[in-house]
């Protein structure tokens, strides 16, 4: 129902928060089903949903099998299929012929020219739940899991990590994006972490927000965003659970915990001496997400190996020309 309505209308705005209503329920309903502190639970129903469930998504494998399609991913909600130089109308085929075995609607969400599947940290053969980024055949970029998409990560990383990304789908295929669109994004890499560590990002832009899960009194560990807070409730400024903390890393390094961030409401002036190896650390963890599938490692910029290290050596020579200019 909600495709059948054009963006930014009220009825398509009503449709999804009914399809966010329905899908909190659905999970709580399910997660809780088999619980001991649930009056209504029952070990038997939360069997039979699961073997439902199963029964489907292993139907729904061979089907695709069947059919000629490879299966990249699938788990509850979604399944990830991938035919070289298929057009839409064969997968359009596929949501039909899927529908009818299965019995439940089924419709495309993203058609895609490239998409990236990270591997878990424990085993770069699994492909993560939910963690993958690409962009679609009209130019929608698509990313789950990533700095991008996360509330704690401060804009300066989320325009980065944009930028990353299209500067490396900007290409005609596969093939290209291991060759030219690598090598542009290394650039990309290099150019943000010149802007960074000349101190040209706004403050503004550095700002990392994180939300107290609990009191304060009840934390154990002092958590960059509980010693924001503590600064703030010494200063007057009361917080409780489920309040917003917003800092910026003046000095992550500090043995004092509450010296290496401080909190946006006690910086006085638009300007501010920010960490700023705190800060290429945190773009070179975004890069090394988007990049590490094609060889990029964050310990390149230290004397650690990496697949390729052109970049960073006319990245240095660039330096070294620049500094000798200046003696000069």
């Amino acid at each position: 129902m909600q495709n059948s309505f054009p963006d930014n209308s009220n009825e398509r705005s009503l449709c999804e928060q009914r399809i966010a209503a329905l899908k909190s329920i659905l999970v709580s309903l399910y997660g809780t089903t088999g619980s001991f502190w649930n009056r209504f639970a029952n070990v038997t129903t939360f069997e039979e949903i699961n073997r439902i469930s199963r029964e489907v998504l292993i139907k729904a494998k061979d089907t695709v099998q069947r059919l000629g399609f490879e299966l990249l991913y699938a788990d509850t909600d979604s399944v990830f299929l991938k035919k070289g130089g298929a057009p839409i109308s064969d997968f359009e085929y596929v949501r039909d012929v899927l529908a009818n075995e299965t019995g439940l609607p089924i419709s495309i969400t993203y058609y895609y020219k490239f998409l990236v599947l990270l591997p878990l940290e424990a085993d770069e053969k699994i492909e993560a739940l939910k963690h993958y980024f690409g962009i679609t055949q009209n130019s929608e970029m698509i990313t789950r899991g990533i700095e991008i998409r996360r509330h704690d990560s401060p804009n300066f990383i989320k325009q980065f990590q944009h930028e990353l990304l299209y500067t490396l789908f900007d290409c005609k295929d596969s093939k290209e994006i291991f060759s030219k669109g690598y090598e542009d994004a290394l650039l990309v890499v290099t150019r943000t972490i010149d802007k960074l560590m000349t101190g040209e990002v706004e403050l503004k832009d550095l700002v990392v927000s994180k939300i107290l899960g609990q009191g304060l009194e009840k934390y154990k560990a002092l958590f960059p965003h509980v010693c924001a807070a503590i600064q703030l409730n010494n200063a007057g400024i009361s917080l409780v659970r489920g309040d917003d903390v917003q800092y910026i890393y003046k000095d992550a390094r500090n043995n004092d915990p509450l010296s290496r961030v401080i909190p946006v409401e006690l910086i006085k002036g638009n300007e501010y001496n920010y960490d700023k190896e705190k800060y290429r650390d945190m773009l070179l963890e975004a890069a090394e997400t988007v990049l590490g599938y094609f060889g990029f490692a964050r310990t390149a910029v230290g004397d650690a190996p990496m697949k390729n290290k052109k970049w960073w050596q006319k990245f240095n020579e660039e330096k070294l020309k620049d500094r000798d200019t200046e003696t000069i």
